[in-house]
């Protein structure tokens, strides 16, 4: 690990994240009147040079709130010096395109160097904040740096970073929190490792947490990384909120303080990615962070008790009845205090009555002896009528029940094994969906879906996941997908996975809409009522139906983590979601093995068309992939 080093400059401010303020003036602007404080106090021959009359046309552009004057005042000041890096700066963040915003920052790095000409890279290399004329520079390179990112010239960008600190290791523009971002992204933990050793920043929570992380990442679940992540709690309570999806991120704050929520939303914006990519991270955190967890449901259960059976055997009446029990597990996931819970129901129901006369609800399995006390329940103290012991009980086979047989015999009950329990299965999905809505539908719902076609996608999702071609684009880039075995078409395939919010794979049929959803043309709402897409996304058991995970393991369907379950759903014009068809099935598995194969050998910028054939579960399917051209 390297040598841990203090910035220049104020170590105790140096060493914390620079905390901003919103509706604070352009720090830019600030930094104009200091200088023109500055020279009016100290005067010097430079007022009228190019250089200074370009800046000072920069500084009013800034000042400016129409957007037009500002980008025609910073087309004037390169008129007027062409080594003006800010220009180019304010330009970039203006610019009508991402590919034309990195070409203005390279521009303006360009400039920022022949301006300071090449000595002073030498002679100030490592206090080049301290002097005013470099941090246009400095703000035109970090500027191209998140542009390479963004465009996916990844490895481009993080020597960038990387150069910067070596000039402005006090790293007053906060570059260390990128970089680290951008390491963890790419797995360079190596690099990670010095980044953090070489940095004093335990109170921020991008140290704190990273630290934890990357401690996870080398060693597992061992004493250090959970002493890295309670460091991490005591400096920032909220992380764990946003990282594990109990609070849903926002627009990024403009300002934050250390430990405040704002951190929080701003840590999980730059490193949610690094957390989801990490086998097995957020289930660590998960356990390792105390919520608030469901009472039980009344006591331990008691089982049969021999005064119990006594008094049930001679204080109840047997009547000619005969009732139902069974324990299921609810059909559709819930979310109980922000975790994902699937409880059972433990139901009694008299057939002969049509009644029911007991019920509970455990987040657990229940045990025999839970099932004992519900029966006793119902014995005791109904739902409905009056207590009495009925002459037979029917319930499905399970080892359970089996063990409470010679306990009901003991009162007089036969117990009664049958395939079918009509009468409770009506009751139990009425029940369920009450409480939880609808059985969610499967993939072997679909007609024309065997398990064979389900397995395939299946499996072609696990590879996509294992290949992350996420991590080889860049933000808002599509490639075109022709297949001339289905009618429609092209679709647009987007890879979901650069931020950490959700990993996957999109197929939009309209390439307006998918414009308008990259422009925010219109609002969320209208931008998703006119959306039609084919979408899969990667997640725990939980984020798939209950009938596919339960397909998954009695057909045994590879996946590629715990925390990558394939879900794949279509989303129609308008809110409404169905299941895909089973050419929508077929065409998404296709592009699923194409789309990695793709990415990995055509850069972005490469227009070409390609064909390529593919292994699907009926055979062979070809698709002509190209990528496309930035608007």
């Amino acid at each position: 690990m390297a040598k841990k080093r203090k910035p220049d400059g104020d170590r105790r401010k140096r060493s914390r994240p620079p905390a901003t303020v919103p509706d604070l003036p352009d720090p830019r602007l600030t930094e104009g009147v200091i200088q023109q404080f500055v020279r009016s106090q100290h005067g010097g021959d430079d007022a009228d040079s190019p250089p200074a009359l370009a800046q000072a046309l920069v500084y009013r552009a800034l000042a400016e709130k129409d957007e037009t004057r500002r980008v025609k005042l910073a087309q004037q000041a390169l008129l007027v010096s062409p080594d003006c890096a800010d220009a180019y700066v304010l330009l970039a963040e203006h610019a009508p395109s991402r590919k034309a915003a990195r070409e203005l920052y390279q521009q303006g790095v360009a400039a920022g160097e022949r301006a300071l000409g090449p000595q002073a890279f030498e002679r100030d290399a490592g206090h080049f904040w301290h002097i005013s004329e470099t941090r246009p520079y400095l703000r035109a390179r970090l500027g191209l740096a998140h542009a390479l990112w963004i465009a996916g010239r990844r490895d481009e960008a993080v020597p960038h970073l990387q150069d910067m600190l070596r000039l402005n290791p006090g790293d007053n523009q906060g570059v260390r929190y990128t970089l680290a971002g951008f390491l963890l992204f790419l797995d360079r933990d190596d690099e990670l490792r010095q980044l953090l050793g070489h940095y004093e920043d335990d109170a921020s929570a991008a140290w704190a947490y990273t630290n934890a992380l990357l401690a996870f990442r080398q060693q597992g679940d061992t004493i250090e990384a959970r002493r890295a992540l309670k460091l991490g709690k005591k400096t920032n309570k909220h992380v764990p909120d946003y990282l594990l999806g109990h609070k849903l991120l926002s627009v990024q704050p403009a300002g934050y303080s250390l430990g405040s929520e704002e951190e929080a939303i701003l840590y999980a914006g730059g490193f949610l990615v690094g957390w989801r990519a990490t086998p097995g991270a957020i289930a660590w955190l998960r356990a390792n962070v105390k919520t608030k967890t469901r009472k039980a449901d009344g006591p331990e259960p008691q089982g049969p008790l021999g005064f119990v059976k006594t008094w049930l055997k001679e204080r109840l009446r047997q009547a000619p009845d005969v009732w139902q029990a069974d324990c299921r597990q609810l059909p559709n996931w819930m979310r109980i205090g922000g975790e994902p819970v699937r409880p059972w129901v433990v139901l009694v129901t008299s057939r002969t009555d049509d009644r029911v006369l007991a019920h509970q609800m455990p987040d657990e399995t229940p045990s025999a002896a839970a099932l004992w006390d519900v029966l006793v329940q119902a014995l005791r103290h109904p739902a409905a009528g009056e207590p009495h012991r009925p002459t037979a009980i029917e319930i499905r086979p399970d080892a359970r029940w089996d063990s409470l047989r010679p306990h009901l015999v003991a009162i007089g009950v036969e117990l009664m094994a049958v395939e079918r329990l009509e009468h409770l299965d009506a009751v139990f999905d009425d029940l369920s969906r009450h409480v939880g809505g609808p059985p969610q539908p499967g993939l072997l719902d679909v007609p024309g879906v065997t398990p064979l076609r389900a397995g395939s996608f299946f499996e072609a999702a696990a590879f996509f996941f294992q290949q992350a071609p996420w991590k080889k684009v860049g933000y808002e880039s599509a490639v075109q997908i022709e297949c001339d075995k289905y009618s429609g078409g092209p679709w647009y395939a987007v890879l979901m996975g650069q931020s950490g919010l959700m990993t996957g794979l999109a197929l939009y049929e309209d390439l307006t809409t998918l414009r308008r959803l990259w422009t925010r043309a219109a609002s969320d709402e209208a931008n998703a009522r006119q959306t039609v897409a084919t979408t899969v996304t990667f997640g725990e058991e939980s984020d798939i139906a209950v009938a596919d995970l339960e397909a998954a393991r009695r057909y045994d369907w590879p996946v590629a983590r715990p925390d990558a379950y394939p879900a794949i759903f279509h989303k129609e014009r308008g809110l409404a979601l169905r299941p895909p068809l089973a050419w929508e099935l077929e065409l998404m598995e296709g592009c699923l093995r194409a789309v990695p194969d793709f990415v990995s050998r055509r850069p972005q910028e490469d227009l070409t068309r390609e064909t390529l054939t593919v292994p699907v579960a009926s055979g062979q399917l070809q698709l002509t992939l190209a990528w496309l051209a930035e608007a």
